[in-house]
């Protein structure tokens, strides 16, 4: 009986040093800057895309999440999420379009896969 206690004891230790070393301990994903200009800023973390507006002081979190395709979806207008004196941002279908009015280049991000 204390043979079966011993290696129940052995293999658990071993489960557990594997759990330690292995995929149990969380790693952050790296930030990818997807554009950087003196009024603005895109980085990607992940499936969180940050817009800072560094003229305005503001910085803008989207997320993105996976949805099941089914049937064709309706068109839908974009919405404007938001909209300052230094950046309009809108979203549609998982497009971000951010337009910098400093310079009025207009940039599309699309969500994380």
């Amino acid at each position: 009986m204390r043979r079966h206690s011993k290696a129940a004891a052995v293999l658990l230790a071993l489960v557990m040093a594997v759990f330690a070393l292995t995929g149990c301990t969380k790693h952050e994903a790296d930030i990818s800057t997807l554009y950087s200009s003196n009024a603005l800023k895109i980085e990607r973390q992940g499936a969180e895309t940050r817009i800072y507006d560094l003229e305005g002081d503001a910085v803008y979190t989207f997320t993105s999440h996976r949805v099941k395709k089914g049937a064709a979806e309706p068109v839908q207008a974009a919405q404007t999420t938001a909209d300052t004196g230094t950046v309009t941002i809108q979203t549609v279908h998982g497009l971000i379009i951010v337009t910098d009015k400093a310079t009025g280049s207009t940039l599309y991000v699309k969500g994380a896969r």
